[in-house]
């Protein structure tokens, strides 16, 4: 039988190819050889050129040259060193929201040949010299979403003794976030080392107060907050697709104000796309939304230059933030987490509601939910300088579970309230047990021009022995803000089967009720599950600041296994409680604690040692 040539070279030719992709040791998943090249054939003096987006939606293209290859930059993974010129680069150096534009060397057979995405720069550059992520490492990220990654699921307890315990940041006055050291840094030290690209942070519809404010924050994460405005203009109306050297964009938030990430797309093989270069966070297994984005300008800087760009149009979901860069599909966009605030004077004088959509994302939610709370409060105006605010906000969870912050603050500022939704958020997203993320986040703010605030003057106590089963009576002497001082009268009936003895009797205010409940009954701050996270989570935000805790504590005289608390056990069990070596084991103290509400935010306390003798008939003076 007689075959013709042609038709046996052409399945020979697909079988080689085949084989050369598969035979190149250890081939990632997609590579190319006709397509991708490898960092082991990178050359000193190789030219080629990138591509990104500079102005509007058109793809333009830059010269590259590489310099060197620097081994084992991160872990087993190399960087290409490459200098760039053209497209105003000179002028520039390397521009934040270029990381991941695809950058192609020649090889010998003058193939143009995709390396890797440029994804790292040094701060103060004064030439366009960056890093390369090769493409090999790329292409080795997961091309479809991990299974479960839209976790939610209620946690279980855990037999290894795992315990998570309430940060102390949470009971903190001062609310403002800080940086890393390193991160403050980051923007005016000249001897930086090469690193990963910021990730410029379109926003839109924030006050620029809230936004310097949460600047650190969000530099600490390798992003650069820029106010700039939403897609209009010239961009109205434009289209642009997800291709190499495109705009990448990924709103974190969108609605009343907008928050976007800008980078570039590396590759798209089929539906997969493949960006950045780097990490955004490196958490992983996620759910971002991503689409297209238009290119306003290049600002250039002598620190770090940037794309303006605006978010166009959603494309698909990004599900994996790893060291290598971002990968997601092109398709339908993930769900995002509705956020309704309405803010109102009591006075009638101002009344919105700002809706929001914050993206799902263990790290990146809690602080794009605080930036629209903190944004809701702030937007219409600055707050009085001498004000309270009446907060009344619900959280919603994966697990069903839902935190409600009710209180009544002073003289404070939006950061306050939005620290507060940041620090539960994440404590849900982060504990060690289970990842339970927020679906929900409503509520009211109201603002009063009238500051409802008292210092604690005084505290008179008519005698300082009783029997038990009496009710002290004291009057407390307070001073209101800007108002004439008050006698508050205040009572606290004594258990029946109180021991005699000495006794401390504290009335205090919110934060010095927190600290003695702490001393006294740590387990109420510990968790081994994360049911027992929401649990510590509610007690904290359930503690009003509007009252005033009065507390007569006694002996060591109760028992916690975890969270159980089994109060005034007979000193027998406690003994064999105790000897038991399990490390849930807590002996604390059962105050007795009545909380009085005033109406004012109070501040300050006052401790006395009062003596309980039941010989004394009840109401004799001693």
């Amino acid at each position: 039988m007689k075959l013709r040539l042609s038709a046996m070279i052409v399945p020979v030719i697909a079988v080689l190819a085949h084989a050369g992709a598969a035979g190149v040791p250890d081939a990632p998943p997609d590579f190319d050889p006709r397509r991708h090249m490898r960092v082991s054939e990178v050359r000193d003096g190789m030219k080629g050129y990138g591509l990104s987006v500079f102005r509007g939606t058109k793809i333009e293209r830059f010269e590259v040259e590489v310099v060197s290859v620097l081994r084992n930059f991160n872990p087993k993974h190399d960087v290409v060193l490459v200098r760039c010129r053209g497209a105003n680069l000179e002028h520039t150096g390397a521009v934040a929201g270029m990381s991941g534009s695809p950058v192609f060397l020649r090889d010998d057979q003058g193939r143009e040949r995709l390396i890797g995405a440029f994804a790292y720069g040094w701060t103060m550059m004064k030439d366009p010299v960056g890093g390369v992520q090769p493409i090999e490492y790329m292409l080795r990220l997961p091309s479809e979403p991990a299974p479960g990654t839209e976790t939610g699921a209620q946690g279980t307890s855990r037999t290894d003794g795992t315990c998570w315990h309430l940060p102390a940041t949470f009971a903190r006055r001062s609310h403002r976030p800080e940086a890393s050291p390193e991160a403050m840094a980051d923007a005016s030290s000249r001897r930086q080392p090469l690193r990963e690209m910021l990730t410029p942070l379109m926003i839109s519809g924030m006050p620029a107060g809230v936004v310097k404010e949460f600047e650190p924050m969000l530099l600490a994460g390798r992003m650069s907050p820029v106010l700039a405005g939403g897609a209009g203009g010239a961009a109205q109306g434009v289209a642009a697709g997800i291709e190499p050297g495109a705009v990448i964009a990924i709103p974190l938030v969108s609605g009343d104000g907008q928050i976007t990430g800008i980078g570039t797309v590396t590759e798209v093989i089929g539906g997969r796309v493949l960006a950045f270069g780097h990490a955004l966070q490196g958490e992983g297994d996620v759910l971002l939304p991503m689409g297209s984005g238009y290119v306003h300008m290049v600002a250039a800087s002598l620190v770090n230059s940037f794309k303006v760009a605006s978010f166009l149009e959603l494309k698909g979901t990004l599900h994996c933030d790893q060291l290598a860069g971002v990968a997601g599909r092109i398709g339908m966009p993930p769900p995002t987490v509705p956020v309704e605030i309405r803010c109102r004077y009591e006075d009638g004088s101002s009344e919105r509601l700002y809706r929001f959509n914050v993206a799902q994302h263990p790290r990146l939610t809690a602080v794009m939910a605080a930036m629209c709370t903190a944004a809701a409060i702030a937007s219409a105006r600055d707050l009085p300088v001498r004000h309270t605010l009446d907060v009344d906000l619900t959280m919603e969870f994966a697990n069903g579970r839902t935190l409600r912050l009710r209180n009544r603050l002073t003289n404070t500022s939006p950061m306050e309230v939005a620290m507060s939704v940041a620090q539960s958020v994440q404590a849900a997203a982060e504990n060690p047990f289970s990842r339970v993320m927020l679906r929900k986040l409503s509520g009211e703010v109201v603002v009063s021009r009238d500051v409802r605030m008292a210092e604690i003057l005084s505290v008179g106590l008519p005698r300082a022995r009783y029997a038990p089963g009496e009710t002290i009576k004291a009057f407390v002497t307070y001073r209101p803000f800007q108002k004439p001082d008050g006698v508050m009268p205040i009572e606290l009936s004594l258990p029946r089967d109180l021991p005699d003895g000495s006794y401390e009797l504290a009335v205090m205010d919110w934060q010095n009720h927190l600290s003695d409940e702490q001393t006294s009954r740590p387990f109420r701050f510990s968790a081994h599950s994360a049911a027992e996270v929401f649990d510590v989570l509610s007690d904290f935000l359930g503690v009003r600041r509007d009252a005033l805790y009065v507390r007569l504590m006694r002996q060591p005289d109760g028992i916690a296994v975890g969270r159980t608390a089994m109060p005034r056990l007979p000193s027998s069990r406690r003994r064999v409680l105790l000897g038991a070596n399990m490390s849930d084991i807590t002996l604390f103290a059962s105050p007795v604690l009545r909380v009085v509400p005033t109406g004012y935010v109070m501040d300050g306390q006052a401790r006395f040692t009062i003596v309980v003798d039941r010989k004394l008939q009840p109401g004799t003076q001693p």
